[in-house]
């Protein structure tokens, strides 16, 4: 090996030329040693995640960030632990660390220090890049292209945690479907250009109709969604009717024709009984169908489907 591979400065001009946030700490968790991204960092961002410097005790830098808004720091010190007394020999884990003007992630690594004097050392990656990728991916996946609205799938997985609300806490949730009438006619007669507006407008005229915590999806073709959390089935029907009568009033135009649209709802209450959201969404459809042969452009509403249904059976 020549001299300047054996020499203490070469190894920490290798360890400052890292990229990583690195330290190393003793068996009892105290700093004593970092790199210069881990100064630089921990002087930037005196309240990020590597806010330590020789001498501080991290397994204690890291449980005083496990308050609201930084719950990673507890879980990173029990890892870090985990190291330190041999139970494992590498420990990871991704975590926010957002500032004031960009959302960040990190990926934080612990290793065993192998030397005598035991210990561990600690790197924490940047992977900001790759995790706004992620995230743009996943929103892709659960959005439907045409209106920018949650998807069938995200709508069924966030339904069913909404079902599981209703059944823990006997609270109230209603679900509504909709469908355009007549819509195959639409494209049919002025083309699959104005259908795609119309289906944008309509999008954007529900919206303004809705609450935040509201969700409204595509749930395929001209048949849409809306989950109503805190909301029983007559409060759900009165929240129809405003989309219906707003929809019709609604103008679509690709600048040479003009139409006019109109909308079928069937809406119904979940149940805490209720194995999954289907079972809801299978009681909206069976209204829906009713207001379909009712004339459409009408809301129709579960409870007084079947005891139309009872009373006819009587």
């Amino acid at each position: 090996m020549t001299p300047i591979l054996e020499s203490k400065g070469f190894a920490a001009a290798v360890i400052d030329a890292l990229a990583s946030h690195l330290c190393v700490i003793d068996r009892q968790g105290v700093i004593i040693a970092v790199n210069r991204a881990w100064s630089t960092f921990n002087r930037e961002n005196s309240s990020g995640p590597v806010r330590s410097d020789v001498g501080t005790h991290y397994l204690r830098v890291c449980r005083s960030a496990a308050g609201p808004g930084s719950e990673e720091g507890e879980p990173f010190a029990l890892g870090v632990q985990s190291v330190l007394s041999g139970e494992t020999e590498l420990f990871q884990m991704e975590y926010p660390c957002h500032s004031p003007t960009q959302n960040r992630w990190f990926l934080g690594r612990v290793t065993p220090l192998r030397s005598e004097h035991g210990g561990a050392v600690i790197s924490h990656l940047n992977i900001t890049d790759r995790k706004l990728i992620e995230l743009e991916l996943a929103r892709l996946a659960a959005t439907d292209p045409l209106t920018g609205l949650p998807n069938r799938r995200f709508f069924q997985q966030t339904a069913d945690l909404e079902l599981e609300r209703v059944r823990r806490f006997s609270a109230s949730a209603s679900v509504i479907m909709l469908d355009v009438d007549h819509f195959k006619s639409v494209n049919d007669t002025y083309g699959h250009a104005l259908g795609d507006e119309a289906l944008r407008c309509l999008t954007n005229t529900c919206r303004q109709s809705l609450r935040k915590m509201d969700v409204f999806a595509r749930h395929g073709g001209e048949e849409f969604v809306i989950l109503l959390p805190g909301t029983k089935e007559a409060g759900a029907s009165s929240v129809a009717e405003k989309l219906r009568a707003a929809i019709a009033a609604m103008p679509v135009s690709d600048g040479q024709n003009h139409i006019k649209l109109t909308a079928s709802f069937g809406v119904a209450q979940l149940r805490p009984v209720d194995q999954g959201i289907d079972a809801g969404l299978a009681r909206a459809d069976r209204a829906l169908y009713a207001a379909k042969h009712s004339g459409r452009n009408c809301v129709r509403c579960f409870s007084d489907v079947e005891r139309e249904r009872g009373k006819l059976s009587a």
